[in-house]
């Protein structure tokens, strides 16, 4: 199984268009300099569908995928 997170910023910049959030992999939440070692633990420890929220920016852990 693949698990895939989704990153957004919780306060998007009204005056900037882009996208506001990410789709990661698992080992992107693990190699993340600006999250603790309890941060990483709470996201990994979401079941699918799960939210984690940050001071600027939510977690979301989308449904597992198989691996290809």
């Amino acid at each position: 199984m693949t698990t895939t997170y989704e990153i957004s910023l919780i306060l998007p910049d009204p005056h900037d268009p882009r996208p506001r959030s990410i789709q990661v992999s698992a080992s992107y939440i693990d190699n993340e300099k600006d999250l603790s070692a309890a941060q990483k633990a709470a996201i990994r420890a979401l079941p699918p569908g799960g939210v984690w929220t940050g001071r600027a920016i939510q977690v979301k852990r989308l449904a597992d995928k198989p691996a290809a």
